[in-house]
């Protein structure tokens, strides 16, 4: 197996554990015991499995099918990230930039930019 699917490999098992933790932290804070002893269960698998990948890897079919769910919860991980950025990116362009670009185009004095700012930068609660 070529190395750099190796360090692949032990990457991908380390960053679920990491996020097996932050599960644990978060079950931790709501008290929910049960989600706490499961994550730390996934946890633990996957830093025994971060240990065993050397240079010398040999994957096992037990392997390759905890490697799969990892790289699956990676995907959804990233592709939650990349929608949030997107949404903030979109923001941006669509919101904040034009307005800010209005009041530094518009006004003519730090008080015109307040002023403007003041009436810009307004988030209605449609609740």
């Amino acid at each position: 197996m070529d190395k750099k699917y190796i360090t692949l490999f032990k990457n991908l098992a380390q960053a679920t554990a990491a996020s097996a933790e932050q599960v644990m932290d978060y079950d931790k804070t709501k008290g929910d015991e049960k989600g706490f002893e499961t994550a730390q269960i996934m946890r633990n698998d996957y830093q025994e499995l971060t240990d065993r990948v050397t240079d010398d890897f040999v994957l096992t079919k037990n392997d390759a099918a905890r490697l799969l769910v990892a790289a699956m919860i990676q995907t959804n991980q990233l592709q939650d990230r990349m929608n949030l950025l997107r949404q903030a990116m979109t923001g941006y362009q669509s919101d904040v930039i034009p307005k800010l670009q209005e009041i530094v185009d518009k006004a003519e004095t730090d008080e015109d930019a307040i002023k403007m700012a003041n009436e810009k930068f307004i988030i209605e609660n449609n609740e």
